[in-house]
Formats: C-alpha cells, sequence, structure tokens
C-alpha cells in the first residue's frame, strides 16, 4: 500500500486554524454578552431612579391630603414644603424629594364642591347641609440625579356648603 505524503501535509495545521477561528467566535459571543448585561444594568438603574422619583411625589400626595384635612375652608390655599426623604445612610447618592408642580402657582387648591350624588357628597346635619368639596393637588418628585416624576390627584373633604331648608 502507497500512501501519498503530499496530501498529509496539506491538512497538518487544519486543527489549529479551526481552533482559533472557535476561540474568535467565542470571544465575539463572550463581547456582545457582555454589552448586553451592560444595557441591562443601565436600564435598571433607569427604572431604579425612576421609581424613587415616583414614590417621592406619593409621598408628597400623601402630604398634600394631610394638608387638605387640615382646611377649615375653601379659601384655604395650604402652602406646600419641599422636602427631602429618608437619611444619608439610606441613599448615599443624594435623597429623593418632593415638592409642589412648579408649573402650577399652587400645588394645593380647592376646585369646587363635588356633585351631590357622589358617596356622601351632599349631607345634612340638622339645618347644616355638608358637601364633598374636591382639591386639586399636583406634585413633582426628584432624585438628585435628575429622575423626576408628576403626579396629579384630587382630595376629597367634607365641608360646610351653607344652610338648607
Amino acid at each position: 500500500m502507497i500512501v501519498k505524503t503530499c496530501d498529509r501535509k496539506r491538512e497538518e495545521g487544519a486543527a489549529l486554524l479551526v481552533a482559533v477561528l472557535m476561540l474568535v467566535l467565542m470571544g465575539l459571543i463572550g463581547l456582545a454578552s457582555l454589552d448586553t448585561v451592560t444595557q441591562d444594568r443601565r436600564v435598571a438603574g433607569f427604572q431604579s431612579r425612576a421609581r424613587a422619583a415616583f414614590y417621592a411625589a406619593d409621598a408628597g400626595v400623601g402630604n398634600a391630603k394631610s394638608l387638605v384635612r387640615t382646611a377649615a375652608d375653601r379659601t384655604v390655599t395650604p402652602a406646600f414644603p419641599t422636602k427631602n426623604l429618608g437619611d444619608a445612610a439610606t441613599y448615599p447618592n443624594g435623597q429623593p424629594s418632593y415638592q409642589g408642580d412648579p408649573a402650577y402657582a399652587n400645588a394645593v387648591r380647592y376646585v369646587k364642591d363635588g356633585p351631590p350624588w357622589a358617596q356622601g357628597g351632599d349631607l345634612r346635619v340638622g339645618k347644616q347641609r355638608l358637601v364633598n368639596t374636591l382639591w386639586q393637588v399636583n406634585v413633582e418628585g426628584n432624585t438628585t440625579d435628575g429622575a423626576m416624576a408628576k403626579i396629579e390627584s384630587m382630595v376629597i373633604k367634607l365641608l360646610a356648603a351653607g344652610y338648607g331648608g
């Protein structure tokens, strides 16, 4: 049996070439995976900051509800404070805060009396008539890195509407 040596010489080094191509391909897949993970972390950070701004605005709405509950009548315009939330230990990169929405002169304001068909919207106690009053609340929540969320809400308070017959 005669073996041709020239055919074997052509196959020498083919395994090395295939191994190098496989390493290059695996490296490219690794770089693509690393880029995907980096993008996912960035998006998660954006979502976390947006959520912190929303929660800050929600806390502001809660504060506004308390202000409306203490309002004696419709002419009161409660002063809405700017407030930082938490402490430096909880938020080492800066505390989220809330304030009245700068687009409105008054963040908490009386709008109108509610309709009489609303639950508890028109009550009479003796000759005194009570109605649900509607108050509009506009709050903005912020984080120190620039995320912002705005919430517009309506708050109801039962107030005297005058005397009925």
